[in-house]
C-alpha cells in the first residue's frame, strides 16, 4: 500500500471509530453527568464576563449601552447566576447603572420574568434556560438520572437511544437521535461527563446552546469558558466567562 493510500486508509478509521466505539445506555450517561455535577456540590454559582450578541438581541444590548466589538456583535459586561434546582438569572450591567435598574432575565421552571424587552428575546431565554436545563439540577445522589432525565423531557429530548458525534473538538454523547437530526438533542461530553450542548425549540425558535472549554482557568470545573446560542444557523450569542464564584448567597427574590 502506498503511503498515501495508508494515510488516506488511517484517517477513515479515525472518522470511522467513534461510530464502532461502545455507547452507554441513556439512563447510565445521564447518571454519569448526574454523579459528576453533584460530586462539585454547588449550590449556586455567579459568573461574571462579556455578553456579545447580534440581530433583535444585539440590539438590546446597544440600547442598553454596548458597544460594536469584534466581527459587529454588540458586548456589554453582564453575569449569570444560577441556584440549585432550576433557577437562573441574566443581569445587564451598563456602566453607572444601579443595581435596580439593570435589565434582567430569570427563569424558574418553566416560567420567564424580567424585563420586557429581554423577556421576548428567545435567544436569551434560551442561555438562561439551557443553563437551567443542565447545570441547575438538584444534588441528590439517590435521585440518580432522574432530575436530568426530567430536565430534558421537558425540553423534548427522546431519552431512548444515544449516539456519537463531535463537539467543540471532542466526542460526546448525542441523545435524543444522531448529531445531524433537526430535532431536540442534548450532548454530553464522552471522557468527562459534563454537558455541553443542548438542541431544543424556544418560543417556536429552533436554538442551540453550547457549553465550551470546560476545565479553562476562568471556569473550571464550575461553569465553563463560553456559553454559546445558535438560531438560523448562526451564533446570535455568546457569554465569555471571566470570574466564576462557586456557592455565593443569592437571595431568592433575585429569580422571583
Amino acid at each position: 500500500m502506498s503511503p498515501r493510500r495508508a494515510l488516506a486508509a488511517a484517517l477513515a478509521a479515525a472518522v470511522a471509530l467513534p461510530a464502532a466505539a461502545y455507547i452507554l445506555p441513556v439512563p447510565a450517561i445521564l447518571r454519569r453527568a448526574a454523579e459528576r455535577r453533584t460530586a462539585q456540590s454547588l449550590t449556586s454559582v455567579e459568573v461574571n464576563g462579556t455578553l456579545q450578541a447580534d440581530g433583535a438581541a444585539g440590539a438590546l444590548l446597544l440600547a442598553a449601552g454596548g458597544l460594536r466589538g469584534a466581527g459587529g456583535l454588540a458586548a456589554l459586561p453582564a453575569r449569570l447566576l444560577w441556584k440549585v434546582p432550576g433557577r437562573c438569572r441574566i443581569e445587564l450591567l451598563p456602566a453607572g447603572a444601579v443595581e435596580a435598574d439593570r435589565p434582567w432575565l430569570a427563569v424558574k421552571e418553566e416560567s420567564v420574568t424580567g424585563t420586557e424587552a429581554l423577556v421576548r428575546e428567545p435567544t436569551l431565554v434560551a442561555l438562561a434556560r439551557g443553563t437551567c436545563a443542565l447545570l441547575a439540577l438538584p444534588r441528590d445522589p439517590e435521585a440518580q438520572d432522574r432530575p436530568m432525565a426530567a430536565s430534558l423531557a421537558r425540553r423534548g429530548v427522546a431519552l431512548a437511544d444515544a449516539t456519537l458525534g463531535r463537539f467543540d473538538g471532542r466526542i460526546s454523547y448525542v441523545i435524543g437521535g444522531r448529531a445531524a437530526d433537526a430535532k431536540p438533542l442534548a450532548w454530553v461530553d464522552k471522557e468527562s461527563f459534563q454537558p455541553v450542548r443542548l438542541m431544543y425549540t424556544e418560543a417556536s425558535t429552533a436554538v442551540d446552546v453550547g457549553f465550551l472549554g470546560w476545565g479553562s482557568p476562568t471556569g473550571g470545573d464550575w461553569a465553563p469558558r463560553a456559553f454559546e446560542v445558535h438560531a438560523g444557523g448562526a451564533l446570535r450569542l455568546r457569554f465569555t466567562t471571566e470570574k466564576a464564584a462557586a456557592n455565593p448567597r443569592l437571595p431568592e427574590l433575585l429569580f422571583q
